[in-house]
């Protein structure tokens, strides 16, 4: 949505780590969905195929490549090349450009040009110092790569044989309800709520000392109370109403909704400078959620599964008690582990 709004064409993709846990379930979620929401192409970064002892089917590229073949997008092995058995002779380049693969993947890269400590590379370069240095995997990729003759296909001749995937379901090893997108960031969202706070920081940079001070306050606030309005749950599908807000963002609204429980008579963040807004800019944070996101496109945001009235008002809604201490509690557990991750982000923003 954020390429079509701003009128570019850039095809994203994804290229995953080959894990055999979760494979599938990300194979399949990026071909899921409707077409604006899938990637444009899938990769694959593997290193099975070691040596010329290791073929097709022991490396493991053919069940990659069966994996793949009623895919609808364009996939490629976006790292490939074994370094474990020396010399690197490249004999995988003969199935991916051949009848093995040739029908399925469009093409791969080759990992990698430059040397670096891994030792991965095919030639040495030097900072400020335009000569290449070939070493001989260098040649012995060329050679592979000039005795293959990949045969493509014509657009005239192309018939689409694949089939959408199925969105997978969220498991022990896939916390992710596929079908619910997280919200488009609103940087006006975002402002609009910091308007609103009556307790916020007095700067909006924090030394690094004072980003894990923050984050181990919010941890504690959202540990008592309950933070959904900045919280994630992917696992649910739910995105709090401001959980797109920069760390910073969301560590301030954590402090005013101590302060606002604490019946405005504390506002404090452990060591770290605040400041008390006696008359804040925005009155209502609700009215926040009609400020538009950045592609332009005005309401609450899409995925969000909390209800940022929650807190504010004392009407009776239909969830039980029980339920009410399940969401807090759930929400508790997401908050604090955005606050560790706070803590080491503060100073980005």
């Amino acid at each position: 949505a954020y390429l079509k709004t701003k009128k570019l064409t850039t095809p994203v993709g994804y290229a995953d780590n080959d894990d055999p846990k979760i494979r599938m379930n990300l194979i399949n979620f990026f071909n899921c969905g409707d077409e604006g929401s899938r990637a444009d192409f899938y990769g694959i970064n593997t290193y099975r195929w070691c040596g010329d002892e290791t073929d097709f089917k022991t490396s493991g590229y053919e069940d990659i490549t069966k994996n793949m073949t009623s895919y609808t997008i364009p996939s490629l092995l976006t790292e490939y090349g074994c370094n474990l058995v020396r010399p690197r002779t490249f004999s995988d380049v003969k199935s991916l450009y051949g009848t093995d693969m040739g029908s399925t993947f469009s093409g791969g890269i080759m990992y990698e040009y430059t040397e670096e400590d891994n030792e991965y590379g095919i030639v040495k370069v030097s900072f400020g110092d335009s000569k290449v240095e070939k070493n001989g995997d260098y040649d012995n990729f060329k050679k592979a790569l000039a005795a293959v003759k990949p045969q493509g296909v014509k657009m005239d001749s192309y018939k689409a044989s694949g089939k959408d995937s199925v969105c997978p379901a969220a498991s022990n090893v896939w916390h992710v309800k596929s079908d619910v997108l997280p919200p488009t960031p609103s940087q006006a969202r975002c402002q609009c709520m910091i308007d609103s706070l009556g307790c916020t920081f007095k700067s909006d940079k924090l030394s690094t000392a004072e980003g894990k001070l923050v984050g181990e306050v919010v941890g504690n606030i959202c540990g008592a109370t309950s933070c959904d309005e900045i919280s994630v749950d992917t696992a649910k599908g739910m995105y709090g109403d401001f959980s797109a807000c920069s760390s910073l963002q969301r560590s301030a609204w954590a402090v005013n909704k101590n302060y606002e429980n604490q019946r405005s008579a504390v506002c404090e963040a452990g060591d770290v400078e605040t400041k008390i807004i006696g008359s804040p800019k925005q009155g209502d944070v609700k009215k926040c959620l009609s400020e538009k996101d950045d592609n332009g496109v005005v309401g609450k945001p899409s995925g969000s599964g909390s209800s940022s009235s929650k807190d504010e008002d004392n009407s009776d809604d239909s969830d039980s008690d029980e339920d009410s201490n399940e969401s807090s509690g759930a929400s508790a557990v997401t908050a604090q582990l955005a606050a560790a991750v706070a803590a080491v982000m503060l100073l980005a923003f």
